[in-house]
């Protein structure tokens, strides 16, 4: 049966069924419901017996050829993806590989180069330049922005990762003003926590310290479940969480607004500055391109260097958030 179990009966032509009654010819291997098979009388490919025909063999050879039709949509579709790539752009195999460098500005704004419209008074190839990952979506959400008059948008980033998602998106100054909100509601309610639930902070203490010796009980950890204002310490840790939740409620709601203005403040300065008559000036260890750029070339790959993401401040803040609430733990246990 397994090796038949997309296969149909000969004679019915239904599929066979976990539990059916199977028989199969002696000869070629054939499966028939029994029933079927008696009511034929004998095997159905019995005029191929002599020719030396085997169930098995043709089942396996319609089961590769299946096989070989599927890879070969596979690889046509991904044809077709790097073909698309490669007119897009069409630099693309003259590109070095190298790590270490910013990639070719061609790869984020051949399809915006032709767009003609503007965000907040600055191209929207300069915006697909510096945003660099995922650009259609915040292409899409900054235009909704600009010429539908959206103030909101949602983004799940911010909301799951909170002010780890704005640094990493190099929103240093929203940041920094979500991350000192969090870690003051969290300071705020151990310090509310210490004054309000004292006894709940002892129990507490005791009860790490029990665990921490390895004497735990069970009668200990119902004493903490008893503690007199453990009621307080709750609807305090309530607070906390609900104030941390509407935080990252108001990040996922202007995120996309607060890197919009990130960009175009970005934008606007290193125009300002050209315009001045301030001027790029080539470095081998930030292109990928040996030849000498025009200027216009040295501010797409300026812009291209100073966006993007970066993963190394969201994990320094990260672990010094860690450290941080660690610290206002031991300060409320001790």
């Amino acid at each position: 049966m397994p090796l038949f179990e997309n296969a149909f009966c000969p004679v019915c032509n239904r599929k066979f069924e976990e539990g059916d009654d199977i028989v199969y010819c002696p000869e070629c291997g054939t499966p028939h419901h029994r029933e079927c098979y008696k009511a034929v009388g004998h095997c159905v490919n019995r005029g191929l017996h002599a020719s030396g025909y085997s169930y098995y063999d043709e089942m396996k050879a319609a089961e590769t050829e299946q096989k070989e039709a599927e890879e070969a949509i596979k690889e046509e579709k991904m044809a077709s993806i790097l073909n698309n790539f490669k007119t897009e752009n069409e630099d693309f195999e003259d590109m070095p590989f190298n790590p270490f460098v910013v990639p070719s500005p061609a790869q984020y704004d051949s399809v915006y180069e032709k767009d003609d419209q503007t965000i907040n008074g600055e191209s929207v190839a300069d915006y697909a330049l510096t945003i660099r990952t995922n650009i259609p979506r915040f292409i899409k959400i900054f235009k909704e922005f600009e010429y539908r008059g959206r103030k909101r948008s949602w983004n799940w980033g911010a909301f799951v990762f909170g002010s780890l998602y704005l640094f990493f998106r190099k929103m240093y100054k929203q940041g920094v003003a979500f991350f000192c909100f969090f870690m003051a509601a969290v300071f705020a309610g151990c310090f509310a926590t210490t004054k309000l639930a004292p006894n709940y902070v002892a129990a507490l203490n005791s009860f790490a310290n029990l665990y921490s010796q390895n004497k735990l009980t069970a009668d200990d950890m119902l004493k903490l479940s008893e503690v007199s204002d453990l009621k307080t310490a709750n609807v305090i840790a309530y607070i906390v969480i609900g104030v941390v939740i509407i935080l990252r409620i108001i990040m996922a709601l202007y995120a996309d607004r607060f890197y919009m203005k990130s960009i175009s403040d970005f934008i606007k300065s290193v125009n300002s500055q050209l315009e001045d008559g301030a001027s790029f000036v080539q470095n081998s260890l930030l292109t990928s391109q040996s030849g000498d750029l025009n200027q216009a070339q040295m501010k797409k790959y300026y812009l291209a260097s100073r966006g993007g993401t970066t993963f190394f401040i969201p994990l320094t803040i990260g672990f010094a958030g860690y450290f941080l609430i660690s610290m206002a733990m031991s300060m409320m246990y001790y």
